[in-house]
């Protein structure tokens, strides 16, 4: 029940706002003349219980200990086309990612929970209030079942979209050229022998085995991705679902390479997810 795409070899080695929203909004500016880089939103969401912070109901733990949690995962542990993959087919460890995972979702619902970056509070919506130059891709990976399930990885860049060529054509492009290209490398680092066989090692593109609804927003990107849309990766799904507390999940997308001047492939980005827990799924209100 491998779900198997490509023949290839392994690759794993505003109205006036409520004092509550008032208040977070001065505290993620003390944050950002604090700090560099991205602001970490985790701890501060959680204190608007009026609505669901979107990106920040999984929480984080680079030690990859506590259950029901995300950290980023080793990019050399993925194979990737190398610059001289269309001679050779060789492929290599990955050395980076072009993008920094800063949060996640774990979300259950009566109903499917797309465009998650457009919901108000989310991180996508705080970053866009304060005009940066930062972009986000959002992978919403939508689960089958009732209630329904959903996790959602958000990755995000800081540089223009236009040093990075092949993003940008993917970002800007039509769903076609999307769908031939956007490729997922997974790998059940600890868990039942069962569940990693069928789970597989191998880099997938998932546009040409299940639905994928791409929402273009002003700084973001997010893709839909409807794992019911596929019978066998229903299947793959409902195993998965029956080990998930003892599982240790490893993804790596990135945008497929074809050509020479597109070689050699670079990660969008990496996530390592630790012994999920439906129960502690964040649960959606209508």
């Amino acid at each position: 029940m491998e779900l198997k795409l490509l023949d290839e070899q392994s690759d794993y080695h505003h109205p006036k706002m409520p004092s509550s929203a008032a208040g977070l909004v001065k505290k993620l500016h003390d944050l950002a003349v604090q700090k560099k880089g991205y602001i970490d939103l985790q701890g501060i969401a959680k204190k608007n219980s009026d609505s669901c912070p979107f990106g920040n109901t999984l929480p984080k733990d680079p030690s990859c200990t506590s259950p029901c949690s995300w950290a980023s995962s080793d990019p050399s542990l993925f194979l990737i086309r190398g610059k001289t993959y269309l001679r050779n087919q060789n492929k290599v460890k990955a050395k980076g990612s072009l993008m920094q995972m800063v949060g996640a979702d774990w979300l259950r619902s009566n109903t499917r929970q797309d465009d998650l970056c457009s919901r108000p509070g989310s991180i996508v919506q705080q970053y866009a209030a304060k005009g940066g130059p930062e972009f986000f891709f959002v992978i919403n990976i939508q689960m089958p079942g009732s209630p329904l399930s959903s996790i959602a990885l958000y990755y995000m860049i800081e540089t223009p979209l236009q040093d990075t060529p092949l993003l940008q054509r993917f970002v800007d492009g039509d769903d076609a050229f999307r769908n031939s290209r956007f490729k997922l490398i997974p790998y059940i680092s600890k868990g039942s022998w069962i569940v990693k066989q069928s789970v597989g090692n191998k880099a997938c593109l998932l546009g040409q085995a299940l639905k994928i609804c791409y929402v273009r927003g002003r700084n973001y990107l997010e893709l839909d991705v409807d794992v019911g849309s596929s019978a066998v990766a229903r299947g793959v799904a409902s195993l998965v679902f029956r080990y998930l507390n003892n599982l240790v999940v490893e993804m790596a997308f990135l945008i497929q390479a074809n050509t020479e001047a597109e070689l050699p492939e670079v990660l969008v980005g990496t996530c390592q997810l630790n012994r999920m827990d439906v129960a502690k799924a964040f649960v959606v209100k209508p």
